[in-house]
């Protein structure tokens, strides 16, 4: 058990992850124990590389484990047939591979797949999760432009609003609000902490340490192969985690009772010249 995190994982937890094994390349993790309830959005956090976006892929099947079990409510990943996944687990991909000449509206369109099969028809309520998760993007004016005629913070948002039109139980998001605005990007995380008050469970990653400290009700930190920390985002962001996980060194404050991070500086390492 990691310091700072309780076990309160339930029969119907959303994410459960115990003594898992990823392999991508030579890059390897060991995660021990993780899980996510129902309810909750837990962000991920570590430097470039410590396996954040490989985690998230195992979770949605898009990887096998070398060991160990992934759970979704109780149902073993490995085992569940792509499509029942997709009912249950809808992601935001960190590269969102989508033919640039489809419409907002028909890239949208594809988080229904699950629901109506790939060569199904659109019934009213699948037309209905379209227009809402267009409109609660704010991609209206946008619905028929080609997707190659967007900024990238726009597309992120076109990633956004076709996994909340899969409308599933549990949502993956990997750097969810990256070439978006200031505005955008807060806009962003609380619509995730919103779907997450709506009963679902949110696993995200991100790279912005203060935004994961805002939007958090947990955090686990990657780091090492491994996890460096988990829990409350004040148990956390410590400075010897931060020094473990990033190599930095950093002044966390109180804002609003949560953690808050400045004068985030490189640790120096010692060199020696000469013999």
């Amino acid at each position: 058990m990691l310091a700072g995190e309780q076990s309160n994982a339930a029969d119907r937890t959303a994410i459960k992850i115990r003594r898992l094994r990823l392999r991508r390349g030579e890059f390897g993790l060991e995660i021990e124990r993780l899980h996510v309830e129902p309810g909750e959005l837990v962000v991920l956090i570590g430097r470039n590389g410590a396996g954040k976006s490989t985690l998230l892929d195992a979770i949605g099947g898009q990887i096998p484990a070398a060991g160990g079990q992934i759970e979704i409510f109780a149902q073993a990943v490995a085992r569940m047939p792509a499509r029942r996944r997709a009912l249950h687990v809808s992601a935001i991909p960190q590269e969102f591979e989508v033919p640039f000449s489809f419409s907002v509206r028909e890239v949208v369109e594809f988080g229904r797949a699950p629901h109506v099969g790939y060569l199904g028809r659109m019934r009213p309520g699948d037309r209905d999760a379209v227009a809402a998760a267009i409109a609660e993007c704010g991609l209206g004016r946008l619905a028929d432009r080609p997707l190659g005629e967007l900024s990238g913070g726009q597309r992120r948002r076109v990633a956004l609003a076709t996994a909340l039109a899969q409308d599933t139980p549990v949502l993956l998001a990997d750097e969810p609000s990256a070439h978006m605005d200031v505005a955008r990007i807060q806009w962003c995380w609380r619509l995730l902490l919103d779907r997450a008050r709506s009963g679902r469970a949110v696993l995200a990653a991100a790279h912005d340490l203060n935004l994961a400290a805002a939007f958090a009700d947990r955090i686990y930190l990657l780091g090492g192969g491994g996890l460096i920390g988990g829990g409350d985002p004040a148990g956390v962001l410590t400075r010897q985690n931060l020094a473990a996980g990033f190599g930095v060194t950093a002044e966390v404050e109180r804002r609003d009772g949560r953690p808050y991070l400045t004068r985030i500086d490189p640790i120096q390492q010692a060199t020696h010249n000469g013999g």
